[in-house]
Parts: C-alpha cells; structure tokens; sequence
C-alpha cells in the first residue's frame, strides 16, 4: 500500500469513527459533541451560526470561571439550551454572561447555573474556542434531508436539527458515496490501481473493529444510569418539621439511595455536585437489583433564602476493587471508564490472538 492510499484509508476511518462516536452519543442520551451558536450572545469569539467543539459534562471534569458551557437555561430566552461563559462560582451556582453582553445571565433573571443543568464545555486552546465557521447554516439547510435519513434509520427519536446528527451523517454519506465511486468506476482502471495486498485485512483492523462493537453495550450499562439529581433546600429560621428546612450556617443528616438496575454488579460513587453538600461514604459496591445507601450532610448557607444541591451519581462494571475504581475516578471519570472497559475486553482482545493470531486473512479472490 503506497503512502497515498494508506493517508486515504486513514482519513476514511477517522471520518467513519467520529461520525459513529457522534451517533452513539445521541443513541445513548448524551448532548452531541458538535455544537453550533444562533445568536450573538458569545462574539467576537463566536459569530451566529458558528459551530464549536463541546465535551460532554459527565466527561468535562470541573467546571471554574473562564470556562464556556451549554447549560438548559430556565428563562433566558424562554428557556431551552444556551452557551455562555462561567464568571463566577457560588453557594447558589455557576454566574454565567454571554461574551458580548453587558450584564450577567443572573441580572436578567436566569438563576444561578446547577451541574445538573450543564450539558457540554467547550474545548479551548489558550482560553479560544475551536471555532468550526457556518455549521449552524449546514444543519439548517440539511435539517429536512437528515430528517428523513434518521428516519430511514431507524433512529427517528433523534431530532434532526441536532448539529451532531448533521455532521455525523454528512460524514457517514460521504464516505459511502466515495466507497460507491470506487465500486462502479472503471473495472479495469480500479483493479490496475489495485495490489494483491489490497484483497487482504489485518487481523489487528478486524480485533479493532470487534472490540469497539463489544464496547457499545458496555459503554451503555455504565452510562446510561449515571447522572445528576437536585434537593432543593431554604436556610431559614423557621420552626417546621419539613427537613428541607434547615436553619442557616447548620446541617441536616439523611440517607440517600441508589438502586442498580443493570444485571452486572457495579461500583456507584456519589459526589457533590454542588457546594453545600457532603458524603461519608462516596464509593459503593452492589449486585444487580440491589440498592445501597449512604449518609448525607446537606448544609444551609448563612444568608436565607432557596438554594438548590445536587448530587452525582457514577456506575462503573465491578471488574476490579472499588476502592481502584475510586482512585480512577478521582484522577477522572473517563480515565475509570477506560480502564473497566477494558479489563472487559482483555479477555475477548487475548482470546482473539490465540485463535485468529496477528496475520493478513484473505477476503477474496477477485477474478474477471
């Protein structure tokens, strides 16, 4: 294979891979990692229209000022999804302010920001978002044909305005229309371009392949129950019996629950994710169908008023000690969901090896 061919199979399977990983983050409920701005809330950085690059919460790792997210804003703009940059961090949340404006989200009667409602963080490079110009006018023009092409599908709960989508099946079309160009064109020019290696597959390439198909339903185990929930609580010196009342500058102590529906037994670590609340015991280990408990401090600030904490909960596939898994956790998310995935998929990777061996397997004798 000469160094062209080999630069065009690469790029064919990059394109391949990142519209697939685009698919399965809409399949498996997560934002889609290409975004796109309609408004000029976030200029000069960002123009209507613009697309950027975005990682999903569960995968952002800490949120602090200076960071730009997209977050299911309340009021602004009567609600829905919005991207703007992190100011400050408080008890109550996150202050948010689009670059161009002049006021802070919070002054025009958006409250402060929960992690429950934050769904991407933009990727940034020396504090500049990775701009990707005019996608929001692609996804628009393209809306009604990669409707129909969803539906054909089979995944018709998708919306077909989701930038994500758009690009993934751009991708997904292109790379098969190249592939079908190859097929009808010339016989006799496509075969004299062709060398016998060109009819053989890496066993590695197909190990590859195998693996990330193995990948998908345990990806789903893990995170399709994780996630964020939100108590909402008032610091008040009011005498009541209702526990989410608590007196300013104290505490309450309850339990909080956490049911694992999968049929693997699982590691679930609860962590806060929100000022103002605390877990004795953060990392957890249940079989499947069991539920687990653990002790929660929810603390009031000292001024009164309604405050809202949240919580995160994580499930991991309980193939090593979770007290490991914890220590991944720590270092992040990802890096814990890397690290069980594949200790699932060692074995299958091994026995692969041994049956199948590192060898070119033939897939065709091509005869005219």
């Amino acid at each position: 294979m000469d160094l062209r061919s080999a630069a065009g199979t690469s790029i064919t399977v990059l394109l391949v891979l990142i519209a697939i990983l685009i698919l399965v983050t809409q399949v498996f409920g997560f934002p889609s990692p290409i975004s796109f701005v309609a408004t000029d809330s976030m200029e000069p950085q960002l123009e209507p229209g613009d697309g950027f690059i975005g990682i999903p919460e569960p995968l952002a790792g800490e949120i602090a000022p200076g960071d730009v997210i997209t977050f299911e804003a309340q009021r602004l703009g009567g609600g829905g999804l919005t991207t703007h940059r992190v100011v400050e961090k408080t008890e109550q949340g996150y202050l948010t302010k689009g670059d161009a404006n002049p006021f802070r989200d919070q002054a025009a009667g958006e409250p402060p920001v929960q992690q429950s409602q934050i769904r991407l963080k933009a990727v940034q490079i020396n504090d500049k978002i990775i701009v990707i110009p005019n996608v929001g006018d692609v996804s628009n023009a393209a809306e009604g044909v990669i409707g129909s092409v969803i539906t054909g599908i089979g995944l018709g709960d998708i919306s077909p305005d989701n930038p994500g989508i758009t690009v993934a099946i751009l991708g997904l079309v292109m790379v098969l229309g190249a592939g079908g160009y190859d097929f009808i064109s010339d016989d006799t020019a496509r075969l004299s371009r062709r060398s016998p290696s060109r009819n053989v597959i890496d066993s590695r390439l197909l190990l590859v392949a195998v693996l990330l198909v193995l990948s998908l339903p345990l990806l789903s185990i893990t995170a399709l129950p994780s996630g964020t929930s939100e108590l909402s609580i008032e610091s008040s010196t009011a005498s009541t019996d209702n526990p989410a009342v608590i007196e300013p500058g104290n505490y309450t102590e309850t339990n909080t629950t956490v049911e694992n529906s999968q049929i693997l037994p699982m590691v679930i670590i609860i962590e806060p994710a929100s000022e103002g609340l605390e877990v004795s015991n953060s990392v957890l280990s249940a079989g499947s169908d069991e539920t687990v408990t653990t002790k929660i401090k929810i603390w009031a600030p000292e001024e009164p008023g309604r405050y809202v904490r949240s919580r995160a909960v994580h499930f991991y596939i309980h193939v090593l000690p979770a007290n490991t898994i914890g220590f991944l956790h720590r270092i992040h998310p990802f890096v814990a969901l890397t690290v069980t995935t594949s200790v699932m998929l060692l074995p299958v990777a091994i026995l692969f090896l041994l049956i199948v061996g590192n060898r070119k397997i033939p897939l065709r004798e091509v005869s005219r």
